[in-house]
Formats: C-alpha cells, structure tokens, sequence
C-alpha cells in the first residue's frame, strides 16, 4: 500500500486484511483510489496531532449527538408516515364521496360556452340592426324637424299677416264709427259746416271720411255749436280714443310679438335639430371607435 507526503516521497507499508477491506469498501463508497482515502487519513491524522487548540470530543458527547440524531431520524419518520396516512385517508374519502363516473354539474360545458357565444352573436347582430334602424328613424325624425320649423315659421308670419289686417280692419271701423258719430252729432245740432280749432280752417262735417281735419291733419274728437250769433261752430281736436277691440285691448299679442315669437321658435327649433345630429354623430363615432378597438 503506497501513499504520497507534501514532499512527494513515496512510503510503502503493510495493513491488516480487515483494514484493506475497510479501505476498499470506503474507496468504492466515495468513488475514490485507495491512495487517495490512505493520503485524507494521514493529512487528517497530521492535522490533529499537530493542532494545540483542537478538542476532541469523547464518547458520550458522541454518543449523546448520535442519540439526539437517531431521535430526529424517528420523529422525522414518523412525521412522515402520519403524513401519508393523512393522504391516503384523504384520498379514501374523496373517493368515496364522488363515483368513478361523476361529473362537475356546476361548471360550464363546452357545450354551454358554445351557446353563449351563439347567444351573444345574435345579441350582436340584433343590436347592429336595432342601431340602423334607430339611424334611419333619427334622421327621419330630424327631417320632420326640419319641416316643422319651416312651417312653424310659416305659420307664425301667416298669423302675423292676419293680424296686421285685422288691426287694420278694426282702424278702419273705429274711424268710420267715429267719423259716424260726428256727422250725427253735428246733424243733431243742425251744424253743416265747422271750423277746426287748430288750423281755422272751414271743414263741410257731410263730406269727413275720416275723423281729422282735412286740412291740418288733427284728429277730430267732437263738434261744438256756436257761443254767439257771430261765433262759428267749431270742430274740437285732441287724441283720437283707444282703439276698440285692438290687439292692445284684448291683450293678445301684436304683430310685433307675433314676429319675435316666430323668430324665437325658428331659431329654437334649429338649434334643437344641430344639437341632436351632433349627438347622433358623437355616438355615432363613439360606437365605431368601440367596434374598432374590439
């Protein structure tokens, strides 16, 4: 048996059979040459002997540390076996509780997950047909708008018109009606002829077609006889009265209103019209953007 120093001087020697077993055994148990395990034993024996701080431990130190290893080793066992027994258990019962053949009634088939992609493909189809169709009525509704406003306005300034010619049928009448009241109050004094307080001017009462003086233009409002045998009958002027049955009596709106009402529910309407095809418009892009991220 040979092994090799730090100073590569060879040393032959003999060792006892049991030894030579020992070495050949512990040589094939760590894959290692005879030399080698010789040469750790002498290095390591070297070592000890020339180490002044070390302490070796005696026999019940190691076998106290066996002790505490072999009693790890057991608990450790055991730990284990309980933790088989706990999963075979726990196998046991799960298959005594569920047969070989069961299945998961509360989870969703393949078959179910097809019928809920069909669901939601005619769901798609149907709300892409119902937003065409909300496309058309929309804009047929805003056509309608459109028509409204033009006939609302239409309508106002037809009522403006009629109106205007009403007021002015009414003015006629009132001044006939009091152009009437005069030539019979001067026909009940016996007065032909008059002279109007403002101009001086001689007015014939007979032929008025109008309540005012035809030479100055004032409004007549009444005939005054004579004071004296040498005076002259005269015509009074002043403001002519409150226009009867007028729109500012009644209350009602005059042509004036009527136009700014008109104006009003014109305007109204068309901003009504922009600001719906703007959000049409909006949701419009909104949805196309959608369709297209998805």
């Amino acid at each position: 048996m040979s092994s090799r120093n730090h100073d590569d001087r060879a040393v032959s020697f003999a060792v006892p059979d049991e030894a030579d077993e020992w070495l050949a055994d512990e040589a094939a148990r760590r894959g290692e040459s005879r030399d080698e395990i010789c040469r750790r034993l002498v290095t390591a024996a070297a070592a000890v002997a020339t180490d002044d701080d070390l302490e070796l431990a005696d026999r019940d130190e190691l076998a106290a540390v066996r002790g505490q290893l072999a009693t790890h080793r057991e608990e450790f066992e055991a730990h284990l076996d309980d933790v088989r027994e706990r999963v075979i258990q726990v196998k046991r019962e799960a298959d005594a509780k569920a047969p070989a053949d069961h299945d998961h009634a509360g989870y969703p088939t393949d078959g179910d997950l097809a019928a809920v992609r069909a669901d939601l493909e005619t769901l798609g189809e149907t709300v892409d047909r119902g937003f065409e169709n909300f496309e058309t009525v929309l804009e047929d509704l805003l056509g309608d708008v459109d028509d409204l406003a033009e006939r609302s306005t239409l309508l106002a300034a037809a009522v403006v018109d009629l109106r205007e010619r009403d007021d002015d049928r009414a003015d006629r009448r009132r001044r006939r009606a009091v152009t009437d009241d005069l030539k019979l109050a001067a026909n009940r004094l016996g007065v032909r002829a008059a002279t109007c307080e403002d101009c001086g001017s001689s007015v014939d009462i007979a032929l008025l077609t109008a309540p005012e003086c035809p030479h100055c233009g004032n409004a007549v409002t009444d005939v005054a006889e004579r004071a004296s045998i040498f005076g002259s009958h005269r015509l009074l002027t002043g403001d002519p009265p409150a226009l009867e049955g007028s729109s500012a009596e009644s209350g009602g709106p005059d042509s004036d209103a009527l136009r700014g009402i008109a104006d009003e529910d014109a305007k109204s309407t068309v901003e009504l019209t922009d600001s719906r095809a703007e959000t049409f418009d909006d949701d419009s892009d909104s949805d196309t953007g959608g369709e297209s991220d998805d």
